[in-house]
């Protein structure tokens, strides 16, 4: 996960969900989750979402197709039916990522996420916290990957897929800038971006900053 820019909502955002959305609240201002997806007017501006965010997953930083793409509430809309049809609330996502993160809030939102939170250990691919953080945001990252699930065997392989499609000259560093931007990141925060190919030749071999 790396730092997420807020951005301003869609000009038509309040004509096409918080108006509708409103005012099917005031008809019943506790609604139940079904009731909820019955009137979910965010997808109208899942596109927007999709294109405002530049096609990368909040929590993975990787790019996704539009056919993949979620609208999570970040506050979840069971707990907080009046944030249910707010933009600041939306984060981009996928469906897989929406279900891990479920209805849990005990973790980090992308847009209070501070540089190199996340590191990404080579060559292993997993996510662990900084090293610096102290104790509290430590926990705070360590439990947010755990949730996310963002150190399955799926998620790893795909990193260390994406990492050795670089290796090989199949994507350049631009395209990763692009399409993964957190792994490109991490590779230019650690100053292994000419020297990757280092670290998986000895299997034992870590780097941790």
């Amino acid at each position: 996960m790396i730092p997420v820019v807020k951005q301003e909502e869609p000009k038509d955002f309040n004509k096409k969900v918080r108006i509708p959305g409103q005012r099917f609240l005031q008809t019943d201002p506790s609604p139940s989750s079904r009731q909820l997806q019955r009137h979910n007017y965010w997808r109208y501006i899942k596109e927007d979402l999709y294109n405002l965010y530049a096609n990368i997953c909040a929590y993975t930083g990787e790019w996704i197709p539009v056919t993949s793409a979620s609208v999570d509430h970040f506050i979840p809309k069971s707990k907080e039916p009046q944030l249910a049809y707010e933009w600041d609330n939306y984060r981009l996502t996928t469906g897989i990522m929406n279900n891990n993160k479920g209805e849990q809030t005990d973790i980090i939102d992308p847009f209070d996420v501070h540089t190199g939170w996340f590191v990404l250990v080579l060559p292993s691919c997993d996510i662990k916290p900084c090293t610096t953080l102290d104790e509290i945001d430590s926990k705070r990252v360590d439990r947010t990957i755990n949730i996310l699930k963002l150190n399955s065997y799926d998620r790893t392989n795909k990193r260390y897929g994406i990492i050795q499609a670089y290796i090989r000259n199949d994507i350049t560093f631009d395209l990763l800038q692009r399409k993964y931007p957190y792994i490109a990141f991490e590779l230019e925060r650690q100053g292994v971006r000419e020297t990757i190919s280092d670290y998986f030749k000895t299997k034992n071999k870590t780097l941790e900053i």
